[in-house]
């Protein structure tokens, strides 16, 4: 009899458990260090244990994977709050602020430097993206009638340029950084307040130097994020009679054609916060609003919640280091941190089921083609990678990769269905490491 209750015990505390992990996702609370916030502007991390976070005007970094979070020297010029944070490693982080300006550290925080700060062209900076500790973009408020401020550098911030100098007058991003999205220092989308809706979706593929307005979406977007330069996913607004209707549209072929699905949930849809894709995983994303945290395994056509606080979690921005590692930060006081993925079993293809010791670049497969073939690579380091296809005489055909990438074993699918039959080259580059092979294209 005592073994039988023993026995029931146990099993009762198995479903218990197994209850509690299909319904919670494992990502963890880790406020160590941290003070309470209002609002969670904005987070970025490097690797696995590095990440820093802006919060109302504070600055916080940890090396360790949240446990503990140390408060950085107080960056701010003048009175105003961190719009956004971008971090290449553990020395080197630049912030943007509410008042217009760009401020970039090389040892941890210890001492900044105001790398822009014009009034006269932004009095509000909404975005700051390094791709490397070179190359950037910022993006600030117009002024007035003035033109929209799209900034580039190529040294590191020493030196910010613009890029636009009559385009887009009194334009400005209607919540801070989620209507844009750059994957590479020359592409970029983003979704512009000009007043009245609806407001037009933007493509530039020189850095914001020229703008390509026919992306075919009707819509105006609240929420902008794509993996590489063909996929991407925006949160949308519709004005329909007597309301508005609100959905995820995705575009696989960089805005030409757009499928639309529903969002998981219309209970705050106007504050969808953050999408991210899952490194190496494309058809993975996780996205949050102000209540909720769902994760998709399909591109976003549906979402399942995952369950991680008790209460709303006013979200505000989720990032990941790589396919297992990821921080969601929240208003009110939350960070969460998870070294699984949240808990889901990743679906591993041979591509990416190991992390490579050296960089390859493998022969196309099947070669000769037509008119799709597939282009393996792998890289050892997190760093900035571009995969290109030229035609004989050298000439860029197609750019295929241009982007930051997490350490793993890729796959890429090349269509050359409106190119000649003949030879052409594809060429890898990542940090120091270049290889360029030859395949052939038989129509």
């Amino acid at each position: 009899m005592k073994e039988q209750i023993l026995k029931y015990f146990f099993l009762s505390l198995l479903y218990i458990f197994s209850f509690n992990s299909m319904i919670y996702s494992q990502w963890t609370l880790q406020n160590n260090g941290l003070k309470f916030w209002h609002w969670g502007n904005a987070i970025d991390a490097c690797d696995s244990n590095t990440a820093v976070i802006a919060v109302d005007s504070t600055l916080f970094e940890t090396e360790d994977g949240g446990n503990n979070w140390q408060k950085v020297i107080n960056p701010l010029v003048g009175n105003g709050e961190l719009s956004d944070v971008s971090i290449i490693d553990k020395s080197h982080f630049w912030i943007a602020t509410y008042n217009g300006a760009i401020l970039a550290t090389s040892n941890g925080g210890n001492n900044w430097t105001v790398q822009f700060y014009d009034t006269s062209k932004t009095r509000f900076m909404d975005y700051v993206k390094m791709f490397d500790l070179n190359n950037g973009v910022a993006i600030g408020d117009a002024v007035g009638n003035n033109p929209f401020l799209f900034l580039t550098t190529t040294n590191g911030g020493k030196d910010w340029i613009s890029a636009n100098y009559n385009d887009f007058q009194g334009g400005l991003s209607e919540d801070t950084w989620r209507p844009i999205s750059f994957v590479s220092p020359s592409i970029g989308y983003f979704n512009m307040s000009r007043g009245e809706p609806p407001y037009q979706l933007l493509k530039t593929i020189d850095g914001g130097k020229s703008w390509l307005m026919d992306t075919n979406y009707s819509n105006s977007g609240i929420l902008i994020k794509f993996h590489n330069e063909s996929l991407g996913l925006v949160v949308s607004v519709q004005l329909l009679l007597p309301g508005l209707n609100f959905a995820f549209t995705r575009t696989i072929d960089g805005g030409n054609n757009w499928e639309t699905f529903n969002l998981p949930s219309n209970d705050f849809p106007a504050y969808a916060s953050d999408l991210e894709f899952v490194p190496g995983h494309p058809s993975e994303l996780w996205f949050v609003d102000l209540v909720n945290l769902y994760f998709s395994s399909d591109t976003g056509r549906t979402w399942a919640e995952q369950k991680i606080y008790s209460n709303n979690l006013n979200g505000s921005e989720i990032v990941f280091s790589d396919s297992t590692h990821g921080w969601l930060l929240c208003d009110s006081g939350k960070v969460f941190h998870t070294s699984n993925n949240g808990g889901i079993i990743t679906a591993v293809s041979p591509a990416i089921s190991n992390t490579p010791s050296e960089y390859l670049l493998k022969q196309n497969y099947p070669n000769p083609f037509n008119p799709s073939t597939t282009i393996h690579y792998e890289i050892p380091f997190n760093g900035f990678v571009t995969l290109k296809v030229y035609d004989i005489l050298g000439n860029v055909v197609k750019t295929l990769v241009n982007q930051y990438q997490a350490k793993a074993k890729y796959d890429i699918n090349f269509n050359a269905d409106n190119l000649a039959s003949g030879i052409y080259l594809y060429r890898l580059r990542a940090g120091s490491f270049i290889l360029t092979k030859k395949m052939l294209l038989l129509k």
